[in-house]
């Protein structure tokens, strides 16, 4: 299938389950253990920061199937760099044929346009996440003059043999989530990860969207470290019922883990960390799972090898500055 064959137009939203099968064909060959239902692709393409008839293309066979698709996608605010990412694929069987190299230009024009309309100050940067799995992908970005700038790990542990609970530092109660603590969490959140790479704290809106009032968002999951009526630390959880459909395996996903600096080196993480693992066993999910830059400097990655987690994937983020 040749560029010249397809139709190349703006997502939509009614596309979601073309898209959703396009994922599925992705994942079948790459391995990269990300599902995507309509209603996940759906999420994406309603998202209030994307214009989706200006930050999406997508490449359409003559028989009305997605072959080659892409979202460029930034945050309203930014703090010293404006990162702009590219997210999208080829369908197997459509590779080897200049379609991902034809996304990958848009999506950098895209990303100039973007970065010089909302964030001209700061420096920008394009960004490509490549899964471990596909070399070809890799391939193209190195190509495109990308670098590799930061490396992230999936890891997973199972729910037997789980850690024993430490105690409650002095000072701090350990509860679960509840909404009326909702926006001190927020605040939590943006004292926690301040001064980390690319981190942009999320407004209500997006808050409201994406972390605590995202479909995958479960409460009865999350749990909270707090100092009067602030929040000390923080784990979010969160169950993609896409890849429980897909695997037969229900995963737990430690989505956010945070520590206020002024409560750090007191073993708040790790009593989340035990905490939150039994409350999976004790819902009967069989995994838990998470992401984690490795550069974190906050030590995460040395906190979750303590507790029992192992790598299972590697995401390398390809980066390429806008000008």
């Amino acid at each position: 299938m040749e560029a010249a064959e397809l139709t190349w137009r703006a997502l939509r939203i009614e596309d979601a389950p073309a898209l959703a099968r396009g994922w599925a064909l992705i994942e079948a060959v790459d391995g990269t253990g990300e599902h995507f239902s309509e209603q996940d692709v759906r999420d994406e393409l309603e998202d209030e920061l994307l214009d989706v008839g200006r930050d999406t293309l997508g490449g359409l066979a003559p028989g009305g199937d997605f072959v080659a698709f892409v979202r460029v996608h930034a945050s309203a605010t930014v703090g010293d760099i404006d990162l702009v990412f590219a997210d999208g694929g080829v369908v197997p069987a459509a590779r080897g044929r200049g379609l991902g190299r034809r996304l990958l230009e848009w999506a950098e024009e895209r990303a100039a346009t973007l970065h010089r309309e909302r964030h001209p100050d700061v420096p920008g940067a394009v960004c490509v996440y490549v899964h471990a799995n596909n070399p070809s992908k890799e391939a193209l970005v190195r190509a495109a003059g990308y670098e590799a700038t930061r490396w992230e790990y999936g890891m997973v542990r199972g729910l037997d043999d789980l850690p024993e609970v430490p105690p409650t530092p002095s000072g701090l109660a350990l509860t679960p989530y509840t909404a009326d603590r909702d926006e001190a969490v927020r605040q939590a959140l943006h004292a926690a990860f301040s001064g980390h790479w690319g981190f942009t704290a999320p407004d209500e809106q997006r808050w409201s969207r994406w972390y605590t009032g995202s479909r995958a968002f479960r409460p009865e999951l999350s749990w909270l470290l707090v100092d009067g009526d602030a929040v000390a630390a923080f784990l979010l959880g969160y169950f993609w019922e896409a890849d429980a459909a897909a695997t037969g395996v229900r995963e737990a996903f430690v989505g956010q883990l945070g520590v206020r600096p002024e409560w750090r080196r007191r073993g708040a993480g790790q009593l989340l960390l035990a905490t939150a693992l039994r409350s999976y066993q004790d819902a009967g999910y069989e995994r838990a799972t998470l992401n984690v830059d490795t550069a974190n400097p906050s030590g995460a990655l040395r906190l979750y090898e303590r507790v029992g987690f192992t790598v299972r994937d590697t995401y390398v983020n390809w980066t390429k500055p806008l000008h």
